[in-house]
């Protein structure tokens, strides 16, 4: 008997239960948490059988960073999409890597000394492109997935469309299951391409590293007909770059820069061996040097939020707030996990955990951070330069994004503190 089949897709008090968690139950005393238990799963086994109370619109709309992003009105609807979520999982194999892994793999693949081509590539408005038709075709043919599931999917889908969405709603967890089914026949046409020696997908991220003997033109055109329909490349976010020719010791002390692209936050440096170091490999293999750092566009994000936290201060005057903002940026700390009903770690270490030692673009956060504390020019930094006092400059040179990461600084600050912290940095 399969997995699938095995796994009981039914929506029922027992099965809905399963996918309660801790933050459900957030700010309830624990003598009224078994009466809101007992409404929230009679509210979801309603909400399941009616097929999400249909004809309301069971989807609030609100707008990020210009995209609109969708999140379940109800509380009782969430339990039935997490339901649902789960039924997904169980009956397709979705087994994506993380970014961690990816990015631990694109850099033991630079280090080979073949020649080869990255396509760095970015899908354009990648959950709206989707068409609708597709994608019900999509849920319609998965195998094992039951008849309920099918049409609680369709519901969710129809609401979104009833409201002027396209695609599948951005914001949604069932959302981001159904793209990754959706990019099945892509992705795996990709990865077993001739020419393909490694091939990734995050999301909307696209990696390729290619045997470089592949016409481009044409290694595109045949990419582009391989996506699902409505979708396509967004040719901004292109990057390609080639090493032509194998591996080979540079005379010089330093070596220059063979090609360098940004993916998933991080900046991939790579260059051939020098001398002194093709000298060191063991089994008299040439092996590429692979140098990994924060993304250009990571670095600016956190030296506007320095500028911001600044500015903040310079109209406030809240030390406390303001030194903490710097704190926050250069040390590690803890964030509620909705999903684990636990803390997970974060900050500039686990953001970045796989940046090289000496990475350039954590000594230029400090040179940064030490600018802005000490200039006396600029519109922000002439002004809080002179309502900052010698003992709080002491303090606040004191933090460093270097020795926060090498020495993985740890602090701690409640959900409301983080919020605040935060608030600044919303635009």
């Amino acid at each position: 008997m399969s997995q699938a089949s095995s796994f009981d897709q039914s929506f029922c008090i027992k099965t809905l239960e399963r996918v309660l968690w801790k933050r459900d139950f957030l700010g309830v005393p624990a003598a009224g948490q078994a009466a809101l238990r007992d409404k929230l799963l009679s509210q979801a086994l309603a909400s399941a059988i009616s097929h999400f109370d249909h004809p309301s619109i069971p989807l609030a709309e609100f707008h990020l960073k210009g995209k609109a992003v969708y999140r379940l009105a109800r509380h009782q609807d969430e339990l039935v999409e997490r339901k649902l979520r789960l039924n997904l999982k169980r009956c397709t194999s979705l087994a994506a890597d993380g970014r961690s892994q990816i990015v631990k793999n694109l850099k033991l693949l630079l280090e080979e000394g073949v020649p080869y081509r990255i396509y760095r590539l970015d899908i354009r408005s990648f959950f709206e492109s989707f068409q609708k038709s597709h994608v019900f075709d999509t849920v319609s043919s998965i195998r094992n997935l039951s008849p309920h599931s099918r049409k609680l999917i369709e519901a969710l889908l129809n609401a979104h469309g009833a409201i002027g969405g396209r695609g599948v709603p951005r914001g949604l967890s069932i959302s981001a299951a159904l793209s990754e089914i959706l990019m099945q026949d892509f992705d795996q046409k990709m990865r077993w391409a001739s020419n393909t020696f490694y091939y990734s997908r995050y999301v909307d991220d696209i990696i390729i590293v290619s045997s470089a003997r592949e016409n481009e033109v044409d290694f595109l055109r045949e990419l582009r007909s391989c996506l699902p329909p409505g979708l396509e490349l967004n040719p901004d976010k292109k990057t390609i770059v080639a090493a032509t020719a194998r591996v080979a010791k540079e005379s010089s002390i330093i070596a220059p820069s063979l090609l360098q692209f940004d993916y998933l936050g991080y900046k991939f440096l790579v260059k051939n061996p020098t001398k002194q170091e093709a000298g060191k490999t063991k089994d008299g293999e040439l092996y590429r040097k692979v140098h990994v750092d924060i993304a250009r566009k990571k670095i600016k994000r956190i030296k506007t939020r320095i500028i911001r936290s600044f500015l903040s201060y310079a109209k406030s005057s809240d030390w406390e707030l303001f030194r903490d903002r710097i704190a926050f940026l250069t040390q590690n700390f803890s964030v509620y996990n909705p999903k684990a009903g636990g803390k997970k770690v974060a900050g500039i270490y686990h953001s970045y955990p796989l940046i090289s030692e000496g990475a350039a673009g954590l000594k230029e956060l400090d040179r940064f951070l030490r600018n802005a504390v000490l200039s006396k020019k600029g519109r922000v930094f002439s002004i809080t330069n002179t309502i900052i006092s010698a003992h709080q400059k002491r303090q606040l040179l004191a933090y460093s994004f270097a020795r926060g990461h090498s020495n993985r600084n740890f602090i701690h600050f409640s959900a409301t503190r983080i919020s605040q912290i935060q608030n600044c940095w919303i635009y």
